[in-house]
């Protein structure tokens, strides 16, 4: 089942290689009730964005943070293949990521497993909030999780700390 993703959450894929405005991508992000979750107040959200950049690059992979420029690496076969809502999803959690490395946050802790690090656990939670409020099935919340560096039980355990993230949060 294919979602129908609101105006807001279209991710524009007709951009070469190169280096954007993460706008350019995503020209409505702050129209979208996950924009709130990646940072606030608003004029934190804007500025976030404003500074955010995408590099568009060939190569094999998704994407991530490059820490030292900060920027999004996105690798244009995932850009222009991927389902629109993984992709839409993908950046969301990337933009999460910039917001945490400006805080000074480690996004590359090695001494914690991938799917118990904080980062990417508040990542991928603002990541699946947004997919299930948007009609994500919880089997396609496991397949959007799943990647080929992680086994299903570290799926499953990743599954679980957004769980606990997301639960702490709305005790909050």
């Amino acid at each position: 089942m294919e979602i129908d993703l609101p105006e807001y959450a279209r991710v524009i894929r007709t951009l070469g290689s190169g280096v954007y405005p993460y706008r350019h991508l995503l020209p409505q992000i702050e129209k979208s009730p996950v924009a709130c979750r990646i940072a606030s107040p608003a004029a934190v959200l804007r500025a976030l964005i404003d500074g955010a950049r995408v590099r568009i690059k060939s190569g094999e992979g998704y994407c991530f943070i490059d820490v030292k420029v900060p920027e999004i690496i996105l690798f244009q076969e995932y850009y222009q293949q991927a389902n629109p809502l993984d992709l839409y999803l993908d950046l969301a959690h990337e933009l999460t990521h910039l917001r945490q490395l400006a805080e000074g946050k480690d996004l590359w802790d090695h001494s914690l497993h991938y799917v118990d690090r904080p980062t990417e656990i508040e990542g991928y939670a603002v990541a699946v909030e947004e997919g299930l409020r948007l009609g994500m099935t919880e089997a396609q919340v496991t397949q959007h999780l799943s990647n080929p560096w992680l086994n299903s039980s570290e799926v499953a355990r990743l599954r679980k700390n957004i769980d606990q993230f997301l639960n702490s949060q709305a005790s909050v």
